[in-house]
């Protein structure tokens, strides 16, 4: 059953913040392989983000996306006009001139008024090329066939659509505006799905899982056989208790698939809400495209536990918290039916 109104605003809150904290743990060896990673941090891998904890394009892109969403429902709710994808795409090229320019013009309201978020923050040339196009691509007429895992990790938004099937429907969508590859957008539908089925409907973790595979399945059986080996892998490591998770048997995290392949096995593997600290150190400490692969572990544990399990002392060092939690409070209301500050949407 749909989990309570308030429940749903915090775990969207969670959603956000916990994948910039993913985000931030991740993004200092994000290039580097194991064996640089302890040499840099110790044999244990990088334990926490440094101070201040600077997110990455990743979660810029995730408050763009929640922006243009929120507007596409600010505007859905005024005037009748339903119009999300083509709304983020918007969102998206405010995005794009934040990282071409030094500060806001005179006058820019909304997101793209806060100058904390003009900074470039090594974005992938595929996102750049792609939102630099004069038209926005779709999966059915895609511009590239990148199935980078820059697509997916900007899609929890999505997840706090009205429906299930709406969900996946807009973060395949939402991805697919830069990534053209099948499984760097149906990744995005199926994280989109997960956060859905978590977040807002109270599905147990499991069960959310089995039902994301089933639904990937029709439209992508790789990155529905990826998801169910991370199913395997983690079943496999519950019963015979191995002392670390070893992600790299699902690949390095730099396509979509594998991204939220080890996302899942790592939450599958640690998911109580007094191991999030440890699923994120697990999710980063690999080689491989670790500020990924920790954030969408971020964002399936903030959408699973809510605010109470995040590491307090890693927020208080955590830049845009403010932006954070406003934008997935915000979700979270706009989904369950609650008000918020419209007008913010509206600017």
């Amino acid at each position: 059953m749909p989990r309570e109104p308030m429940s749903v605003v915090d775990r969207g809150a969670a959603c956000l913040l916990g994948g910039a904290l993913g985000d931030a743990l991740g993004a200092p060896v994000q290039y580097l392989g194991w064996t640089d990673i302890q040499r840099d941090h110790g044999p244990d891998g990088v334990l926490e983000p440094p101070r201040p904890a600077l997110v990455t394009d990743d979660t810029q892109l995730t408050l763009f996306t929640a922006d243009g969403y929120l507007r596409a429902w600010v505007r859905g709710r005024t005037t009748g006009e339903w119009e999300p994808v083509d709304m983020v795409w918007q969102s998206y090229r405010r995005w794009l001139v934040t990282q071409q320019v030094a500060a806001p013009e005179l006058g820019v309201t909304g997101l793209a008024g806060d100058e904390r978020l003009y900074s470039s923050r090594s974005p992938g040339l595929t996102c750049l090329r792609a939102l630099a196009a004069d038209d926005p691509p779709t999966p059915e007429a895609p511009h590239n066939e990148s199935s980078g895992c820059n697509g997916v990790t900007r899609t929890a938004p999505a997840g706090f659509a009205p429906s299930a099937e709406i969900a996946y429907d807009l973060g395949c969508r939402f991805a697919a505006l830069t990534h053209g590859g099948t499984g760097g957008w149906v990744a995005g539908g199926a994280f989109a799905l997960l956060i859905h089925l978590i977040a807002v409907r109270g599905r147990p973790l499991r069960e959310a899982v089995d039902q994301v595979v089933g639904r990937v399945l029709r439209d992508d059986p790789y990155t529905a056989n990826t998801l169910n080996r991370a199913v395997v892998f983690a079943e496999e490591h519950v019963a015979q208790n191995f002392e670390s998770v070893r992600v790299d048997r699902l690949g390095s995290g730099w396509t979509g698939p594998e991204a939220l392949a080890i996302a899942v096995h790592t939450v599958l593997v640690h998911p109580r809400r007094a191991e999030v600290a440890t699923a994120l150190r697990a999710a980063a400490n690999h080689s491989g495209g670790s500020d990924a692969t920790a954030a969408l572990t971020g964002n399936i544990l903030g959408a699973l536990h809510g605010t109470a399990g995040l590491p307090r002392e890693w927020l208080a060092n955590l830049e845009l918290v403010d932006l954070l939690t406003r934008l997935g409070s915000d979700l979270g209301r706009s989904v369950v039916g609650l008000e918020f500050d419209e007008h913010r949407y509206q600017k």
